[in-house]
């Protein structure tokens, strides 16, 4: 269900960009026929204005057409075929790929902030553990009613690195912290939430990867998770390099 409410705002979000440059288009044709016309006619200040206006429109599409370019980015990432090996990776790249989908859901009820270190290259397998940002990010916003605030930020701590998630949402009671990361339990509406997303989070990040989930919270000011994962993935009978 997340995933395709996440590729039905994706798509949406896809669409207004589009459709600015291929409206763009048409209008620039025109212009550039009134600037033929104007330059036959040797109407040198016409020109200028026509051309201005081109530049403008042709900013207008740069932009939408970044904005396309991340998402397709984004999505590149996150679909990745699974691959049993892990991957030498930018982790803030895989980070800020997770949120910019996210981002499409939530749209402008949320700001999405990024508090990112300089983080050396991470082994790790990036499509679960970017599957695991894109769950800790969708719960955050959900908890979050009306408008509100999600903060992603990467630290290095020793021989591991440190990835938090925080938002402004609604908070845990603390008679549910026990319960977070268990398999079925959950707090949001039926339909909206199955309370399988932080089990995921919990498997991908401890049993793939080695690393830890913990949170904090204080009801009715939010939540921040943290995952620790190291830097170097530990393969059976073999220690990591130094």
């Amino acid at each position: 269900a997340t995933i395709g409410r996440l590729l039905a705002a994706v798509a949406h979000e896809m669409s207004a960009p589009l459709g600015s440059i291929l409206s763009n288009r048409d209008v620039e044709l025109r212009l550039l026929d009134r600037i033929e016309k104007a330059a036959a006619g040797s109407a040198p200040g016409d020109v200028i204005e026509l051309v201005a206006a081109c530049r403008e429109l042709a900013r207008v599409d740069q932009i939408a057409g970044e904005r396309v370019d991340r998402l397709l980015r984004s999505l590149k990432i996150a679909a990745r075929a699974a691959d049993p090996e892990p991957q030498w990776v930018h982790l803030n790249e895989i980070v800020e790929s997770a949120l910019d989908l996210a981002k499409t859901e939530f749209r402008s009820r949320i700001a999405a902030e990024t508090d990112f270190g300089s983080l050396p290259e991470v082994e790790c397998q990036p499509h679960l553990l970017g599957q695991a940002i894109l769950n800790l990010v969708t719960n955050a916003g959900q908890a979050i009613e009306g408008t509100g605030t999600i903060t992603v930020g990467t630290r290095l701590e020793g021989d591991s690195v440190h990835i938090w998630v925080a938002d402004t949402g609604r908070g845990i009671r603390q008679a549910d912290r026990q319960k977070v990361l268990k398999q079925g339990f959950t707090t949001k509406p039926l339909g909206v939430g199955t309370g399988l997303g932080l089990l995921i989070v919990r498997q991908i990040v401890t049993e793939a990867h080695g690393g830890s989930v913990d949170f904090e919270s204080q009801v009715g000011r939010g939540t921040t998770f943290h995952i620790r994962i190291p830097l170097q993935q530990k393969r059976k009978g073999v220690e990591p390099s130094a």
